[in-house]
């Protein structure tokens, strides 16, 4: 599959994604790590392209397309990290070099983050073992979310009723959650699902 003419090269479903993101945060990444949009695409596929899907994955699009998503994110969060760190009057004088060699922020992210390649892979990895534990209906409830389908779309398709459907995305989060919680993750979200039904 050639990752880049599939979702990252014009019209595609990913670039349409990480344009409109870039678009709503241009004025950060501009100040920050990626000058222009090219740069920040390029990023987002680099990081993806080092991603080894899993075997058990049986919509490939849904999850490249969420893994797009994350990285988006990854960026956004890097770039309000180094606003912090630096100050934006700082950015202004370290354009140029004593040799007079231009510098731009986003050099530093040319070539993949071997910490966030590592990350995305984790996230993928940890999905598809979560996956594995279970059934079929729940498996085809997660793919739904995970294809962000809307709660009519999955009602409708599997009918059921709405609060049928809402105590099942329920269970399916507190099984999600307790079993990243069981494998060393921790988030504040967590406890919001600590407690039985």
């Amino acid at each position: 599959m050639d990752l880049n003419e599939k979702y990252f090269s014009n019209n595609t479903r990913g670039y349409k994604i990480i344009n409109r993101f870039y678009l709503k945060y241009r004025d950060l990444f501009i100040k920050t790590i990626f000058t222009e949009f090219e740069d920040f695409r390029n990023q987002i596929f680099l990081n993806i392209s080092g991603i080894k899907l899993s075997e058990e994955i049986k919509n490939e699009e849904a999850y490249i397309i969420g893994s797009i998503k994350i990285q988006c994110r990854v960026q956004l969060d890097k770039a309000l990290r180094r606003k912090k760190e630096r100050p934006e009057s700082q950015f202004n004088n370290s354009l140029v070099e004593e040799d007079g060699i231009s510098i731009t922020e986003n050099l530093a992210d040319s070539l993949p983050d071997p910490h966030e390649m590592l990350e995305g892979e984790e996230v993928f990895n940890s999905l598809n073992t979560f996956k594995l534990q279970l059934n079929t209906a729940e498996k085809e409830l997660l793919n739904n979310m995970i294809e962000e389908k809307t709660r009519i779309e999955i009602a409708e398709a599997n009918n059921l009723n709405m609060n049928t459907l809402d105590t099942h995305i329920r269970r399916l989060r507190i099984k999600f959650f307790t079993f990243l919680k069981e494998n060393g993750y921790e988030y504040k979200m967590f406890k919001k699902y600590e407690k039985s039904e």
